[in-house]
């Protein structure tokens, strides 16, 4: 977007002693003309033209002054847009010296038609757009331009361009952080949020092959979360194996948290060195960038962005770009992490981490929409350990919680995609059973495959323990419009089935 700037006082003043120097020569031209041819009058004319010169000739030098020698770029250029004379800050900023900008073309000496006149309009202030430099570099600048005008008549342009290259860097850097804070901010997942991140920073630096890796306290070890390599599938195996070690270079970055600017020669050093070790094949023309993603003082893992052709692609002056905004992209990760935390509390059990009873009744809802609109019908399983108690009396809540855990990995094995099993609380376990084709001998099926794998003995710090169930069925629409009938239903059948005998089932009446 081109935004306005107050028009610089050089311009004013150099338009100033422009129009001062021509109205003084055309008022010298008519003193004779308009006096009578007397003697006296002529003598008296020509004592005033030479009273003048003097004071002509320093209007001259102070116009000279002012462009020479002012601390902005500036240029003067004809009506045709050829260029007449610039000053030293105009060579200091574009690399073109005099001599090698007059008589060209301004828009062919930079690339980009300055001089294009919008609305009919003698000025403009602020315009900001790209030039080509001497050496082929690019730049922003903003341009302000001003017409010579005397008696109306234009005479030429005058030109003042300041650099705006770090200004607009500063402005996209600014933009990338705001976008990133802002979908940290949004509703999307952390899985979501690592492509927004590499798109962002790719706006400010090549992401071509990109890579996050954090610290899973859990775990106590660095996972590779997101990585982006245009080496493909050869890379994913690759990085499964980084990941089980605890010596390459994300590790060092993570460890040390110190920023890594790596061509193939400080590389192999580092390995030499005994600082990490490398498993993937390398070439003299990669280079690796690397800086740790920090919460103040606490170091969360390591964004790394390589090239593989091109050992030039960074510098140091990204080093620092890429320290600056990993900071902001740590605290978006670190956002979006805690809010994933706290959802795995508000839905999830803590202990064997299956949906919690909120989660399990928004699933239910979403079933009965279904099985209403599809005229399908689904099934709940209502589940109690029958000797759990004595687990808990004689090895301990430790041994119990880990039982708990065992059975739900055990649970999760048996059951399809659409299926979902929930920890009511202690030993009580559900499982809503969905879509079902033929309930009955689904159910069945269902019901004497966890039989079976229950009765195989769980082996717990050594010791073996043996566990049974007793199971209580309902059917939707048959036991209940509503996931509390279903429940309540299913929850007494279980009782009646406890009542029976071990390892039994009833179905809901």
């Amino acid at each position: 977007m081109r935004r306005k700037r107050k028009q610089n006082t050089y311009l004013n003043k150099i338009t100033s002693n422009l129009r001062r120097i021509k109205s003084k020569i055309n008022k010298s031209k008519n003193i004779v003309n308009k006096m009578d041819l007397k003697e006296g009058n002529i003598n008296s004319g020509i004592s005033n033209l030479k009273n003048m010169e003097p004071k002509l000739w320093r209007s001259q030098q102070e116009f000279v002054g002012l462009f020479k020698n002012s601390p902005e770029s500036l240029v003067y250029t004809d009506l045709n847009g050829i260029t007449l004379e610039t000053n030293k800050r105009f060579e200091a900023l574009t690399g073109f010296s005099l001599s090698e900008a007059r008589g060209k073309y301004l828009k062919d000496l930079l690339d980009v038609n300055i001089l294009e006149k919008k609305n009919n309009h003698h000025y403009f202030y602020g315009s900001e757009m790209e030039i080509r430099k001497k050496d082929g570099k690019k730049i922003n600048i903003s341009v302000s331009c001003t017409s010579n005008l005397i008696n109306t008549e234009e005479l030429g342009k005058i030109l003042l361009f300041k650099d705006i290259t770090a200004l607009k860097k500063n402005e996209e850097i600014n933009n990338v952080l705001y976008n990133i804070s802002r979908a940290a901010n949004s509703n999307i997942s952390l899985e979501e949020l690592y492509p927004i991140i590499r798109k962002e920073l790719h706006t400010i630096i090549d992401t071509g092959n990109f890579y996050i890796a954090l610290f899973d306290e859990e775990k106590n070890s660095l996972q590779f979360c997101y990585q982006v390599d245009e080496t493909g599938e050869k890379n994913e195996e690759l990085l499964v194996f980084k990941d089980n070690q605890s010596d390459n270079i994300f590790h060092y970055i993570f460890k040390t948290g110190k920023s890594l600017l790596l061509n193939y020669n400080k590389y192999k050093k580092m390995i030499r060195e005994g600082h990490f070790s490398s498993y993937d094949v390398i070439t003299n023309k990669q280079i690796w960038l690397g800086v740790p993603l920090k919460i103040a003082d606490k170091t969360i893992g390591s964004m790394v962005v390589q090239s593989y052709t091109n050992p030039k692609l960074y510098s140091e002056k990204d080093t620092k770009l890429m320290e600056f905004v990993s900071q902001q992209v740590a605290t978006a990760i670190d956002r979006k992490r805690a809010e994933d935390r706290l959802k795995t509390l508000s839905l999830y059990d803590h202990l064997t981490g299956l949906p919690n009873r909120a989660l399990f009744y928004d699933r239910i809802k979403q079933e009965i929409a279904y099985a209403k609109r599809e005229h399908k019908k689904f099934a709940l399983m209502f589940f109690d350990l029958d000797n759990f108690k004595e687990v808990n009396d004689t090895f301990g809540h430790d041994i119990g919680d880990r039982l708990l855990q065992e059975i739900a990995k055990r649970f999760k094995n048996l059951l399809r995609e659409t299926d979902t099993i929930c920890r009511l609380g202690g030993d009580e376990f559900i499982i809503l059973l969905a879509r079902l084709t033929r309930p009955e001998d689904n159910i069945a099926d269902i019901i004497q495959k966890i039989v079976d794998t229950l009765n195989k003995p769980f082996t717990i710090e050594s010791h073996k323990i043996s566990i049974s169930v007793s199971i209580g069925i309902s059917l939707y629409p048959d036991n209940g419009q509503t996931g509390e009938e279903l429940i309540k239903n299913a929850d007494k059948a279980m009782y009646r089935a406890k009542k029976d005998s071990t390892n039994h089932y009833c179905w809901a009446i």
